[in-house]
């Protein structure tokens, strides 16, 4: 339809009336689960950084001082323990490793750091010594001390850290201190440490000598390490002094501990007055007795405190030199000395060597195991002198003993004597003097007083080496030439200890050998004995002739001990009859005497470890007149003199079949124990077999009663109804006189009746109720007592 014109123009007024259109359009919100996931994850990131007005939020947050001092109050295990939270803790530590062990050890382990110091580094000295560290035939220590291996103590590492002496004792205590903390379960519980026979050696112990050398070796690189030794050494010794304090057997003084100072984990309780136990513990047997074991400090009565040896390098500088000195007169000028590039090395000459090994010396014998002949007065001095002739005639020149008594005031006449004396015999040269200290057996008196001894010791130039001897347990050492005099002792506690001086002199008297001897009792009867035998002139002139005085008696005292002990293990076995010898029967059987039996073998085995520690020392001594006699390659093989090879491979081989014989009876005391315990172990069956029959014959006699009473209680209950009625028809209860009047079988009761049942039935309720209330009572005590008894067993 064609549109008018009036529609049109209706159409445009209408068009002209309507507003203009506006755009009100919005640009659309863009959501997605993306982007929402990274919006969220930034915010989380921004949180997540710490800003510097943000609260701490972690233990890294804290400030570094803050967090040492934290730190620092820790034990050194919990320092291994947190340093395994994380690897960015675990760096801080390390980083700060030297700081962190520095300031535990000030707080918690001052004084043990004091005792056990940890060897120097190789790395830390000259290069030009460093190869005379590693010599197999280091001079210093042929002439000092020998080294020995022990089973409780691994090997030194010589590429690692220095092996002087110094550094050698402080090897060997570390090594002790880590094995003693590995055996203290066993104390405590009572077991005994595995033992290794003698010249044996077990796979078990290798491995653990191994990892106890990894433990030391960190603690020398690592100072951590060494606060965790520390730490764990002072466990140990708590744990001695508590397990010793216990043993009310034990009546050696011992280290006062409480309960506060375990828990505070701090050695200061060291610190107090206790026994000084400076010896070594060169065998696990010396564990079961130690208690603390704190080397390089001594009590001092007089100033009642401890003292501590110096903590300088001298002490391992003093070492060094000595080694280049030793070197150097070894060489006899053949090559250039040694020139040592460090100028912290302190130049020593032969008189500061012997000054200052004094010091060293002295030390040692600042706890003197002779205390008990500290005398201020003796009326005499027993002296021995030895005279050799001048003369032979053709024969081999003799040696003549004399033993006399010196006034004490007149010792000094005594020194001034002249070196040549005429006997009956012919002309005779002294070569040796030697004065006995200690208790006579005879007279009952001691000699010589202390002022006395020590002039002696300053004439003949033994202050250091009797300090020294005094001091030691056991050893034969060489102290530092003094002049033209050489100085060397002997230890063997309590029974010998001998230090002696020896000059070659001149044409007129020839060599003079000045001994001091602590012996007493068998000891010195058995040296005397010695010394009266047939010497030629040359073995009585000779350095070691004291020394094979010395070798002489110990390996005498070993054989006696043996025959001592062979004779006892010949009763035993003829007792048990645990033995295949055809000469020796048994005529009386071990029976009631079981336990002194066993007893006695043990006692056996004590004195066979002691023999062994006595063979030892005689093979150190042989070795020690073996180094100081026969000068490798050129050995002497003449037998005619003195300590010639032929003498000194007859030594060594007596001390072998010492110890051959040793080894035999020690197998037989250990057969005999176990007899005895097995003999034991059958009576104690037999004992348990005759209980067990008289408890089954006790069962049939308890048996028998009870069908005897069973028996009884039939009759009874066959009885008591009878019993009953006719009791209760004769109380008087019933009218029985009304009964036979009326003529008829029923009776009437009386009032009593009635008041009789009335009490009864109360009284026999209360009885019931009585018994009831009691046994719960028991009841529950008894499983009270049961609780009591499972919470023990518990704990």
């Amino acid at each position: 339809m064609t549109p008018t014109k009036a529609t049109v123009v209706q159409d445009s007024e209408r068009a002209s009336n309507i507003p203009p259109v506006q755009d009100v359009t919005q640009p659309l919100e863009l959501r997605s689960k993306r982007t929402e996931r990274r919006r969220r994850k930034l915010e989380k990131r921004a949180l997540s950084k710490p800003s510097p007005n943000s609260q701490l939020r972690g233990f890294m947050d804290l400030p570094i001082e803050l967090l040492l001092q934290i730190l620092e109050i820790l034990r050194p295990s919990d320092i291994f323990v947190l340093g395994r939270v994380n690897k960015t803790l675990h760096a801080f530590l390390m980083d700060q490793e030297t700081r962190i062990a520095r300031n535990i050890i000030n707080l918690r382990y001052p004084i043990l750091e004091r005792c056990l110091l940890r060897p120097v580094l190789m790395e830390a000295i000259d290069s030009a010594i460093q190869p005379l560290l590693k010599q197999p035939d280091r001079p210093d220590l042929l002439l000092s001390h020998r080294v020995v291996a022990h089973q409780n103590i691994p090997p030194p590492d010589n590429s690692l850290h220095c092996t002087c002496l110094t550094c050698l004792m402080r090897w060997n205590a570390l090594c002790a201190v880590v094995d003693l903390a590995h055996w203290q379960d066993n104390l405590d519980k009572g077991e005994p440490i595995p033992t290794i026979p003698r010249g044996m050696d077990a796979s078990w112990n290798r491995e653990l000598l191994a990892r106890h050398r990894r433990v030391v070796i960190n603690a020398l690189t690592s100072p951590l390490w060494y606060a965790r030794l520390l730490e764990a050494h002072l466990d140990s010794t708590a744990r001695s002094i508590r397990r010793h304090g216990l043993n009310k057997t034990d009546q050696r003084p011992h280290f006062h501990i409480t309960d506060e100072d375990q828990r505070v984990g701090t050695d200061s309780f060291l610190q107090r007055k206790g026994p000084p136990t400076v010896e070594y513990p060169y065998a696990r047997d010396f564990y079961y007795m130690l208690e603390a074991f704190l080397p390089c400090r001594n009590w001092v009565e007089a100033r009642q405190q401890w003292v501590y040896v110096s903590q300088a390098q001298e002490w391992h500088e003093i070492d060094l030199r000595m080694l280049v000195d030793m070197d150097a007169m070894k060489r006899q000028q053949s090559a250039p000395p040694i020139q040592v590039s460090n100028p912290s090395l302190p130049r020593c000459d032969n008189r500061c060597l012997i000054a200052r090994m004094g010091d060293l010396y002295r030390h040692y014998g600042t706890r003197s195991l002779w205390e008990k002949y500290e005398v201020l007065k003796c009326p005499v001095v027993e002296v021995t002198e030895v005279w050799v002739e001048d003369e032979s005639h053709g024969r081999q020149p003799s040696a003549l003993v004399e033993t006399k008594t010196v006034s004490s005031s007149d010792v000094d006449n005594w020194l001034e004597e002249p070196p040549r004396h005429h006997f009956p015999a012919g002309a005779y040269t002294r070569s040796a003097r030697l004065v006995w200290v200690g208790q006579d057996g005879d007279q009952r008196r001691l000699s010589p007083s202390t002022m006395i001894l020590e002039s002696l010791a300053d004439a003949w130039k033994l202050q250091d080496a009797l300090s020294y001897t005094r001091g030691c347990f056991a050893g034969v050492s060489a102290l530092a030439a003094d002049g033209d005099a050489q100085v060397f002792t002997v230890a063997y506690h309590p029974k010998l200890a001998m230090a002696w001086s020896h000059r070659g002199g001149s044409s007129e008297s020839g060599p003079q050998t000045h001994t001091i001897i602590f012996a007493e009792g068998e000891e010195r009867a058995e040296l005397r004995r010695i010394l009266r035998s047939e010497w030629s002139a040359a073995t009585a002139k000779h350095s070691m002739f004291p020394a094979l005085l010395c070798s002489l008696m110990l390996a005498h005292s070993l054989d006696t001990t043996l025959a001592d002990i062979k004779a006892a293990v010949r009763e035993v076995e003829a007792r048990t009859g645990h033995h295949r010898f055809a000469s020796r029967r048994q005529t009386q059987p071990a029976a009631g005497e079981l336990g002194h039996l066993s007893a006695q073998m043990s006692g056996c085995a004590a004195k066979l470890a002691n023999g062994t520690r006595k063979m030892k020392v005689v093979e150190a001594i042989n070795e020690f007149i073996a180094q100081h006699t026969l000068q490798p390659p050129h050995l002497s093989t003449n037998p005619g003199e003195p300590f010639s090879k032929t003498h000194i491979d007859l030594l060594r081989h007596r001390v072998q079949m010492q110890a051959v014989d040793t080894a035999y009876v020690q197998q037989r005391v250990q057969i005999q124990i176990a007899a005895l315990f097995h003999l034991i172990a059958q009576q104690d069956n037999a004992i348990a077999f005759d209980t067990a029959s008289a408890t089954r014959s006790i069962a049939a006699s308890s048996l028998q009663d009870s069908s005897s009473m069973k028996m009884l209680a039939l009759v009874a209950m066959f009885f008591l109804p009878g019993s009953f009625v006719a009791a209760l028809f004769s109380a008087p209860l019933f009218a029985w006189d009304e009964a036979l009047a009326s003529g008829e079988i029923a009776v009437a009761t009386r009032p009593q009746f009635a008041l009789f049942w009335a009490v009864t039935a109360p009284l026999t309720a209360v009885v019931f109720v009585l018994y009831g209330v009691w046994m719960c009572i028991q009841g529950r005590r008894e499983r009270g007592q049961r609780r009591s008894a499972s919470q023990l067993d518990i704990v």
